[in-house]
């Protein structure tokens, strides 16, 4: 099942294309980030990438468990476009690759913003990178903690009286507060590792 899985994940990507049109080269890296989420083609990736910058281009790859056949591939600078877009999360970075586009890779802006700063000039986009400050970490994350607490709260709340009407049911408060908590622990961990210098 993983084999299957992992397979239709290079698949509806695009990362087998993505791998042939740029394979990966020897490079020695200026900034490497791991266990980045983001979108390759269509598929959302939750914490399985790896990007780095390089001196004349953008390696990109993923945790091998979940990639078993797709290698790192790596996009020369001259090859990428970049366009943002502001979000309720947060601003993301989409990079396309090639020109007509052959694929593409949407990344939150801060760590798109990140390799930027550490591409000595070759990032094919005009600053300013900023830094993110912890006040603008723990409002991005803030929002997204917010949003899935209450989408799993009117989950929990409406789902089961519908499906069973008649059952007993915990109080409403617990429906909030166990999704709460079990978002709640990732995010702290995600503020401190984005607010580490």
């Amino acid at each position: 099942m993983l084999l299957t899985i992992t397979t239709a994940l290079g698949l509806f990507s695009g990362w087998y294309f993505l791998m042939i049109r740029y394979p990966n080269r020897e490079e020695t890296e200026l900034l490497c980030l791991k266990g980045l989420s983001g979108s390759v083609g269509l598929v959302r990736m939750n914490r399985i990438l790896n990007i780095s910058a390089c001196r004349s281009g953008l390696r990109i790859g993923m945790m091998r468990v979940f990639g078993i056949w797709c290698r790192k591939f790596f996009v020369p600078w001259e090859e990428i476009t970049i366009n943002r877009k502001d979000g309720f999360f947060g601003q993301s970075a989409k990079l396309q690759f090639g020109n007509p586009s052959r694929g593409s890779l949407r990344i939150p802006s801060y760590v798109a913003d990140r390799l930027a700063r550490a591409s000595l000039g070759r990032w094919p986009e005009h600053g300013p990178f900023p830094q993110e400050t912890s006040e603008q970490v723990l409002v991005s994350l803030a929002r997204q903690w917010i949003a899935v607490t209450l989408f799993a709260a009117t989950f929990f709340i409406v789902v089961p009286r519908i499906v069973s009407p008649d059952a007993n049911f915990p109080p409403i408060p617990v429906a909030f507060i166990l999704p709460g908590v079990v978002f709640g622990i990732p995010s702290a961990f995600e503020y401190f590792k984005r607010t580490k210098r």
